[in-house]
Formats: structure tokens, sequence, C-alpha cells
């Protein structure tokens, strides 16, 4: 077979994603906080862009201009000044210079307004305290919050308080304590821990507190006795029946039967097999039901009260009101992310730089950049603001009655009205906040898949769940009901689902089952 060589022509159709499409792709994906970096870093790299801060110096002038307004005349102009009160320059200084003036003139009228008012007595507690007795700067002192104390720490600071605890065995105690993990548990067993004590000894020579030589097994039990006896109780544990059983030890009370179940039956007491617990022990289902109860009080992760968990910062990007007409109102939150503009310096120096042409690439393609970042924080709002106010459009119901009444939404049936690809709608919403009266939660949430009622009304995944839950919340606690009976309860209400599915539902918000319901 002969293969033919040669040039052909052939006509195609192919998508090609130009640079600014694929930028604003990125923008348009970015929640508020990841678009406030992705702004900052551009102002950092990007010298012809710049923040744009006439609105603000707008307002600024038209309040002073309405102050003035409220004088009996008109002030006379002065030397260096114009009619909004800032400083002139002549022709021959540069905006540097103006610059440079402007933020004196603001400097000097700050200071001006400090010093007529009592700002540095009352807001400075170093100036407040300079005149007043030496017992009132230190119950300033005292007062003044500190760092929160961790674990270690506080399990530290007991121990130096136990007069029976000498130095070498407060050096084994501190071992143990720094080998916790947040919960308050050990990290690493007893016998490693010994090990490592021994094997620093070996390595180093000598330990400052412990000497030449290495502690006994005996000795590192018995500091762990030290530190389980410390508080939090339950510290120091080697797993859950562990610190649930120091808990009970400490307890005055008689923790027989509570300590057996713990020991042998938590897997049963977790599953609410109080009859079998009852069989097992030989005791009576109301002697289990009170141990239960003692069970329940106990703490099973003593460190808790020390996690240092911050709180994720939620900034929404959409916030939606109620006007005085009782109208949903939406409205993109820009309030966080600076307004930009294009520096007036290098748009000049741009026009004067023909005769470099180094120079006017360079500046050419840093403008061209600034332009398309704006353009695609420009569209951003603007597609995030139509999906948005289509959205709430469609879920009136459930902004004002609540969740019970989310209507089943696609982000194609949004797309179509909007007129964008679905793709778009997806990454609008894609982790977007959106702030309600009562309520701050994800744009995502709003669009849920559900099912169609016998009277042909939709209901949607977020309804059938609260159906569920206000179903278990009726019921009778000795006889709860199963997943099949909730499906027959769900049908008489017009709304058909399967078994499986009011069992995934309920798993999902952590509905326990019928037997672990059940009160005996």
């Amino acid at each position: 077979m002969r293969l033919n060589t040669g040039l052909f022509q052939q006509q195609t159709q192919k998508q090609i994603l130009s640079p600014q499409m694929i930028q604003s792709m990125e923008i348009l994906v970015l929640n508020q906080q990841q678009l406030e970096e992705r702004i900052s870093g551009e102002l950092e790299e990007n010298v012809t862009l710049e923040r744009d801060d006439s609105e603000r110096d707008d307002s600024e002038r038209d309040d002073s201009e309405r102050d003035d307004s409220r004088g009996e005349g008109t002030a006379p102009e002065k030397d260096g000044l114009d009619r909004e009160g800032e400083f002139t320059v002549s022709s021959g200084e540069d905006l540097a210079g103006q610059q440079e003036l402007t933020d004196l003139t603001e400097r000097y009228e700050q200071l001006q307004e400090l010093q007529q008012s009592d700002f540095w007595s009352e807001s400075s507690p170093i100036q407040k305290s300079a005149g007043t007795d030496d017992e009132d700067a230190f119950e300033l002192i005292e007062n003044t919050e500190g760092p929160p104390q961790s674990l270690p720490q506080f399990l530290i600071d007991q121990l130096s308080l136990r007069a029976r605890v000498d130095l070498r065995q407060r050096a084994i105690c501190e071992e143990i304590i720094y080998n916790l993990d947040d919960r308050g548990w050990l990290i690493h067993s007893i016998e490693e821990i010994h090990l490592s004590l021994v094997s620093g000894i070996e390595l180093q020579g000598s330990d400052p507190r412990l000497g030449r030589n290495s502690p006994s097994f005996e000795e590192v039990i018995s500091a762990l006795d030290q530190v389980q006896q410390l508080d939090p109780t339950g510290v120091g544990a080697r797993d859950l029946v562990d610190c649930l059983c120091i808990q009970l030890l400490r307890d005055p009370g008689e923790n027989q039967l509570e300590e057996q179940i713990v020991r042998n039956h938590l897997d049963d007491l977790a599953r609410n097999r109080l009859p079998h617990i009852a069989r097992a022990t030989g005791h009576s289902l109301d002697e289990i039901k009170e141990a239960q109860d003692v069970i329940r009080s106990l703490e099973p992760i003593p460190g808790r009260p020390f996690r240092q968990e911050p709180n994720a910062r939620v900034v929404p990007d959409v916030i939606i009101s109620e006007d005085e007409k009782g109208v949903l109102k939406v409205d993109v939150n820009a309030s966080s992310v600076p307004r930009l503009k294009i520096s007036p310096h290098y748009r000049e120096l741009l026009k004067s730089a023909r005769e470099d042409p180094e120079l006017r690439k360079y500046l050419k393609k840093r403008i061209e950049n600034a332009e398309w970042l704006m353009g695609a924080v420009h569209q951003r709002s603007s597609t995030l603001q139509r999906v948005a106010e289509e959205v709430v459009n469609r879920q009136q119901r459930y902004f004002r009655e609540g969740d019970r009444y989310l209507q089943p939404l696609r982000m194609q049936d949004v797309a179509d009205t909007v007129g964008v690809n679905v793709s778009t709608v997806s990454r609008a919403i894609s982790g977007k906040w959106f702030q309600a009266p009562g309520m701050i939660r994800e744009l995502r949430s709003l669009f849920t898949s559900g099912t169609v009622r016998d009277d042909g009304a939709q209901e949607s995944r977020g309804g059938v769940i609260a159906r569920i839950q206000e179903l278990v919340e009726a019921e009778d606690a000795r006889k709860p009901l199963s997943d099949a009976q909730i499906v027959k309860k769900l049908a008489e209400n017009g709304v058909r689902i399967s078994r499986r599915t009011v069992t995934k539902y309920r798993e999902a918000e952590g509905i326990p089952s019928s037997r672990e319901r059940r009160q005996y």
C-alpha cells in the first residue's frame, strides 16, 4: 500500500480559550476571601494597578461641604488652599508633592482632633495608669487577659503544688504529660515511654533531673498514677474505656456496675441494647438505666476545654435582605474587595515612552493585564448577581417559612433562565456563602434534588428530611417508628420514597435508628 504524502487543506472547528477567558473563569470560582487575596497579590505584582478611592473621597468631600453649608457664611479663601480646603500646588510641582502635602494636612487635622478631645486620657491604659497608684497599675495588669493555657502547662502547674512528688518523679511525670494528645489520652504506650527514657540516658550518659540511673518500669507506672490523679479527671488514659474507668474510680459513689458495663458492654450501651446488658449482668432494667445516666455524665475527652480550634472565618459573598415592602433584595458583597483603576501616572508614562520600545512593551503588557483583571472582577460580580437573584426568586418560600419549604432546584434550570452555561452557574456558586435574615449558609445548599408528591407538587430533599425529623420528634419514645413505618407516614402525606432513601436521609442527619431511640 502506497502512502500519499503532500500538503492538504482541512477545515475544522476548535474552541480555543483566550487568556482573558481563562482568567475570567478563575476569578469567577473565587469566593470573597480568595478574591481579596488575589487582588492583593496583583496590586503587589502589577505596578500599573492601584486602588480606586475616588468614591470614598467624593463622599468625604460631600460631608465636608454639608458641614460648611451649616455655618453662617463662606470663609474667605486663604493662600495655598482651594475651595474644598485642600492644598493646591503650582503647575511646576508633580503629583507626588501634592499627595505629600495632602497627607501632612490630614495628619495635622487628626492631631488637632485628638488634642481637643480626651483621647489620650480615656483610651490609653498606659497614660491612664501613669497618674494612679501602684495598686491600680497592678490591678490593670492582673485584669489583662493573657494567652490561653495549654493542657500540658495546666497539668504541670498542678504537679508543682504536690509536695510528695520529688524532682525525679516530677521529671517522669512531665515526660508522660508531654506524651498526651489534645484529648488528654496517651499517644504512646507506657512501655514505649519507659523505653524512651532509658534510651535517652544511655545515649547522653545522664539526665539533669534523673541522674545516671535509668527509671524503672515501676517508677514510670507510679508517675502515670500521679498524672491520672490530676484534673481534668480522665487525663493519662490509654483509651476510651480507661478514660471512663478513671473517672468512675475517682467518683466517691459505688460504681461497680458502671465500671462493669464500660469494660464489657460499652458497644451494647452505644447501641441501646439495655435488655441484653441486663441479662448479661444479672441486674434489673431500671438499674441499667441508672448506670446509663451515670456513664453519660462522664467526659470522654477530658482535654476538650483546652483545645484551641480557630473559628472558620466566613465572609458572605451574597447579602439577602428584606426591604420595607417585604421584597427580598439581593446584593453582591463587595465591601472588602478594593476598587481598582489604572494608575494615571503610568498611562502618561506609556504615552511618553515612544522612544523606548522595551519600556513601552512592558507598560503596555502590565496595563492590559490590569484591564483584564478589572473586567474579570466586574464580570464575576455581574454573573453572581444574576445567578443569586434567580435562585432567591425560585426559593422565596424557603427564605420566608424555613427549611421545610426548600424547593428542588437544578443548576440547569438557573442556567437556562439566566442565559449562561451550566458550568458557569457551577463556578459562580462554588465556595460562595450567602447571608440572609437568621442564617449564613453555602449558596450551593439552595440547589437540591427532590421528589414529586401525589398532588403534582415537588418536594425537595431538605423538605423530606424536615418531615422525617418531625415524625421522629412526635413519636412515642417507647415505640419509636422504624424506617418502614416512616415510609408509610410519608406516603399518607403524598410523599412516596423508598425505605432505603429514608435510611440514607436519617443517617446523613445523625438520627439514630429505632432501636437506638427506644426508651425502656
